[in-house]
């Protein structure tokens, strides 16, 4: 396998997985907080996975689309960061904002 397929089967790994992780850390938070705090993990969940399908497929027109979508997850792994909360949260949104500023720079290179 080419490095330039692995490369892109990462990135499009890391970007449906943070989706997928992000949803399910607030799956196990909602018998807490209850279900208000789903409907934006559910559309960022969504959003990565689409990001990642147009990865994989190669569509490079629709890049800026992906690369869009990847900052505004990054931002809103940064804005919890900011909001406090507990040690396990802030862990996590942490490891998933790296996740997606390494993301843009595979989707830059």
């Amino acid at each position: 396998m080419s490095n330039e397929k692995r490369d892109v089967r990462v990135l499009a790994g890391l970007i449906g997985g943070t989706g997928i992780v992000f949803l399910a850390e607030r799956l196990f938070q909602v018998p807490g907080q209850g279900a208000d705090i789903l409907p934006l993990p559910i559309a960022q969940a969504v959003l990565d996975l689409g990001c990642a399908g147009i990865v994989l497929a190669g569509s490079r027109v629709l890049r800026p689309v992906v690369l869009a979508i990847t900052v505004l997850g990054a931002l809103l792994q940064m804005v919890i960061l900011l909001g406090g909360g507990a040690a396990g949260s802030f862990v996590l949104a942490v490891v998933l904002a790296v996740a997606q500023v390494y993301a843009l720079v595979l989707l830059n290179t």
